[in-house]
């Protein structure tokens, strides 16, 4: 499992000056403040003060800096390999995406340059 992103959370940039990440806190907890009627949300105030607790401690904040490029870095969602296929029309699966049309249609433009790739 990923670490959340404490930025995400509170929709500041991971740059942000402790003055922006504190404006931020304070938007989002008037907004989801159990008390505060319309667009209250016990989990996000929840969420949001735990991201300022972190992001407000320049150690725990480090910290947590450490952990979201240590979960980049392992995460690299690697794409299925390229198969032979017997069709005219070579897939490429990603994942995340799905079938990515600009890679089939390059390699169309390829089998009409060049003759059959496989």
């Amino acid at each position: 499992m990923f670490p959340r992103s404490y930025y995400a959370v509170l929709r500041v940039p991971e740059d942000a000056d402790p003055a922006a990440i504190r404006h931020a806190y304070r938007t989002l907890v008037r907004r989801f403040h159990p008390d505060a009627g319309i667009g209250s949300s016990a989990q996000k105030f929840r969420e949001v003060t735990e991201a300022y607790d972190v992001l407000s401690d320049a150690q725990r904040r480090h910290d947590h800096d450490i952990d979201l490029a240590r979960s980049r870095a392992h995460s690299h969602v690697r794409p299925e390999p390229l198969i032979p296929n017997t069709s005219r029309h070579v897939v490429f699966r990603h994942p995340a995406f799905g079938i990515d049309q600009e890679i089939v249609r390059m390699f169309q433009m390829m089998e009409d340059i060049f003759g059959q790739i496989w």
